[in-house]
């Protein structure tokens, strides 16, 4: 019974000697995208808005792949309800990382809007400069990719996304041998224990 404690109390502590790797929360904060370009649009004035929605995402391994839909929302703003035209631009972005650790990603792009009376909109994205890598300096190293868009529906705004995948995360951390020598101790005193309660 005492050495089936041992080695309960063994396999218990080799298992542990290495702790697991726990998962990272990557947040992307808030924040602005920069468009420039020409537009035009009657009645009124149009132009279009961008912005980061800021998102959270939870990666345990690498290789994992974590989709987000709703990091960009596009609106076309008008000074009258009913105005129609378009409009072509050059897009920026910073994406500012605010976990695990302070880290900034980027890209641009393109972008193009045409609307009807303020109700209908058809619009494109493509960014020609969206996809790289964001190293946390902790040992977690993202590599993202925008996603292009093509869309034509009601209203005046949409939301794009991109994919984030982990591609490289900090080594395992030893327990301390503070650690093992507590667990194989608490081992030992259940066989003692045991082989006490045998003897009474």
């Amino acid at each position: 019974m005492s050495i089936c404690k041992y080695l309960t109390a063994a396999t218990l502590a080799t298992a542990l000697s290495v702790s697991i790797a726990s998962a990272a929360t990557f947040t992307i904060d808030p924040g602005d995208v920069t468009v420039t370009g020409k537009d035009f649009c009657f009645p009124g004035d149009c132009k279009l808005d961008g912005a980061v929605l800021g998102n959270s995402f939870d990666l345990n391994t690498v290789g994992e792949t974590a989709s987000v839909d709703d990091l960009f929302d596009w609106k076309v703003l008008l000074t009258k309800p009913w105005a129609s035209g378009g409009g072509k631009y050059s897009v920026n972005v910073d994406l500012n990382f605010s976990s695990p650790s302070n880290a900034a990603a980027g890209g641009s792009g393109y972008a193009g809007f045409i609307t009807v009376l303020g109700t209908i909109t058809g619009g494109i994205l493509k960014w020609t400069a969206g996809s790289g890598s964001v190293d946390f300096g902790d040992g977690h190293v993202l590599s993202y990719s925008f996603k292009d868009a093509a869309e034509l529906g009601f209203g005046t705004g949409t939301t794009t996304g991109a994919t984030f995948t982990l591609t490289e995360a900090p080594a395992p951390v030893p327990l301390p041998a503070s650690a093992l020598l507590l667990l194989g101790g608490v081992g030992a005193l259940g066989g003692i224990r045991a082989r006490r309660k045998r003897q009474s």
